[in-house]
């Protein structure tokens, strides 16, 4: 610990030189949170292990020297190295559900969250009777375990072509205890589902284009590339789950796909598709939907 350090003894004196340290770094926040003095007590009191809502009362707590070397590192990797918060503290939270990730995953983000949340409103009508699900490009499990929380009949297959990604599902997986109604399965698009069909699929794909995976902040090349680049035009991965998905859907199924601010990109690519444009937090053409029958 060097002479600028040596005064911090406290969870506060931490959290407050976090700050200063993002405030002047070149990192960005893309990944969930916008502030960094948020950022800050979230990254020091998960490396501690300390729950968010007890902040106010260890505050004032004095530190361990390994605490405070454990912190100083974990700080550094986060300013200097840019590395994400996520992947320090090994976790991440979406819409209220706590994941576990690491490199071998994106960090949970998703706007089809928010429509999961609310049980997909006004496109399913009746949540208990949605049985067979797919979420496709699972990556950390995250909307496969929202899926099966919040539709209790349902079956929820979750596919990743990357192994890795599906070591970490499985691990999410058995932390909410979902093993008999969420399904890892290695699958690139729907090689690996045979015969199987969905009453609803959701899939939060690559579709980053190969111009912009060389302009991304520094925090993202920490993240998988095969999780992010989808072509020159970011729509190859989404081109192939069109081409595949009407066999997979059940009559009156339903396809949701997200594919960031590539609209323009997925609008030339299919030009006369009916889809139905979905408003989330994120804009007003971030996701969009079909039904099986409008799938060509």
């Amino acid at each position: 610990m060097s002479d600028k350090t040596s005064s911090l003894t406290t969870i506060r004196d931490f959290i407050r030189y976090a700050s200063t340290r993002l405030f002047e770094s070149e990192a960005t926040f893309s990944h969930g949170y916008d502030d960094p003095i948020q950022e800050a007590s979230f990254l020091v009191l998960r490396s501690l292990h300390i729950p968010l809502e007890y902040e106010q009362k260890f505050l004032d707590a004095s530190l361990t020297s390994n605490e405070r070397e454990m912190l100083l590192n974990n700080i550094s990797r986060r300013c200097d190295d840019l590395e994400p918060t996520a992947y320090i503290v090994h976790e991440w939270w979406l819409v209220g559900y706590r994941f576990y990730v690491d490199e071998r995953v994106l960090i949970p983000r998703s706007f089809i969250a928010e429509m999961i949340e609310d049980r997909f409103e006004g496109i399913v009508e009746d949540p208990l009777n949605v049985k067979h699900v797919l979420d496709l490009c699972t990556g950390s499990g995250c909307l496969a375990i929202m899926l099966a929380d919040l539709f209790p009949n349902a079956e929820v297959d979750a596919a990743d072509i990357s192994p890795d990604a599906l070591e970490v599902a499985q691990i999410n997986i058995e932390e909410y205890g979902l093993e008999n109604r969420v399904f890892p399965m290695q699958s690139d698009v729907f090689s690996g589902l045979q015969g199987a069909k969905y009453d609803l699929i959701i899939s939060n794909p690559p579709y980053v284009t190969q111009s912009a995976m060389e302009s991304l902040p520094a925090e993202y090349c920490h993240e998988p590339a095969l999780a992010l680049e989808a072509g020159e035009d970011g729509m190859d991965v989404i081109q192939k789950i069109m081409d595949q998905a009407k066999e997979h859907l059940c009559d009156n199924g339903v396809l949701i796909i997200e594919l960031g601010d590539n609209s323009d990109f997925f609008k030339a690519r299919f030009p006369d598709l009916p889809v139905q444009w979905i408003k989330t937090s994120g804009g007003d053409e971030q996701v969009f939907l079909i039904k099986k029958e409008q799938v060509p």
